[in-house]
């Protein structure tokens, strides 16, 4: 869920906005509000897989020229940037998780008392077994079923991301050998495929944390960087393909979820496209960029990776807490509602902005500087 700053300020403001879908998404799960569409959270991280799959292509086909992407030393930089840029913040919040895990499990029940539709395993968030923390340090989690939704964090997302990275630089080789759009939508198909011939997998994953489960996902945040870029509306039709692959694979998906991905895919196609006539569409999507290169909405996405992974920690607690003592439960759900958003939100975007300047700003300068020392390294054991 985390990028660099190589974009321009609607993204930053589509950033923002999927973070505060998942954090309002998440507060409308536990106190039981059915809001539709927004007590769906997860649509929210599905916005963020198309921004990363948006990005990473960007990014990658504009650095081209300085960092060819056959070489490994451009595989390595690459994976270099995308660890410093997820790890040192998740890791922080990670030990935070395990050690208040068994405080977070007793809140979570306490919730899951009041409304039992909200129930889930509360015993995961205090996991501190060897191979659970192992799994969770080397980011391996989301491939093992087990440890793949094993902390109170939300982080399955971030082992899906981490697998995406790692395929990422050969997917972009695998474009120069068919083409873009053939490459496409041979993985689409690919990962479609392995939906019926090893449906056993697919299903043995508690969240969509195994990366053949939302590749599609990012396939179509690919595939609108380059109908950006080349300004061809084959590719947004190609991306439309991925909620028809999400509705054939049929995992936890209702017809008004895949809909719902089919928007956010034509919105943000929308917002980024580079209009060049004056038309309704273009004065629509005008009035909708205007609103995220607000500067309310650029520093939602600048603190949206801290408030991702943060907001659970501090939201399990106050519900927790208010169900017990304030007796939440006896207000109407959209008293409920306002009462823990009016609370948490301050709380949250506060250690959030802190978190990102103190710990992801810096985590991401230290890795600037592993790699050009690396690539110091490297240049002078050439030498002749």
């Amino acid at each position: 869920m985390a990028t660099t700053k190589n974009w321009s300020p609607e993204l930053e403001g589509l950033r923002g906005a999927a973070s505060l879908w998942v954090f309002l998404g998440h507060i409308a799960l536990l106190v039981n509000c059915k809001i539709p569409i927004i007590a769906v959270p997860k649509l929210g991280v599905d916005l963020f897989i198309l921004l990363s799959g948006y990005l990473m292509t960007k990014n990658y086909i504009e650095r081209q020229t300085k960092e060819p992407w056959g070489q490994w030393q451009t595989i390595k930089t690459f994976w270099l940037r995308r660890y410093f840029r997820i790890a040192p913040l998740y890791y922080v919040l990670l030990f935070v998780a395990l050690l208040a895990g068994h405080y977070l499990g007793d809140m979570r029940e306490i919730i899951a008392g009041a409304f039992p539709s909200t129930a889930t395993e509360t015993s995961r968030y205090s996991d501190i077994s060897f191979f659970n923390v192992l799994a969770h340090l080397t980011f391996t989690f989301g491939d093992l079923p087990q440890y793949a939704y094993n902390t109170a964090l939300p982080d399955w997302s971030i082992g899906l991301e981490m697998q995406y990275y790692v395929l990422f630089p050969f997917i972009m080789l695998l474009t120069l050998r068919l083409g873009f759009a053939l490459a496409m939508v041979t993985l689409m198909i690919f990962v479609l495929a392995g939906r019926y011939l090893l449906p056993d997998l697919y299903t043995a994953f508690p969240m969509p944390s195994m990366i053949l489960i939302k590749l599609h996902i990012f396939i179509a945040g690919m595939l609108v960087a380059e109908a950006v870029r080349q300004r061809r509306i084959l590719f947004i039709a190609l991306a439309l393909l991925a909620p028809v692959v999400s509705a054939m694979m049929n995992i936890r998906m209702d017809s008004m979820q895949v809909f719902i991905e089919a928007l956010m895919i034509l919105g943000m196609t929308g917002v980024l496209w580079p209009w060049q006539q004056q038309n309704l569409m273009q004065r629509l999507f005008s009035v909708l960029r205007a609103v995220l290169c607000h500067r309310f909405f650029t520093w939602l996405g600048d603190v949206s990776y801290s408030v991702y992974l943060l907001h659970l920690l501090v939201v399990m607690p106050v519900i927790g807490l208010l169900l017990k003592y304030a007796h939440l439960a006896t207000h109407g759900s959209g008293v409920r509602y306002l009462i823990t958003i009016g609370l948490c939100f301050p709380v949250v975007y506060l250690f959030a902005t802190v978190l990102h300047r103190v710990i992801e700003m810096r985590g991401i300068a230290f890795g600037k500087r592993v790699i050009q020392n690396g690539n110091k390294a490297e240049k002078a054991l050439n030498l002749p």
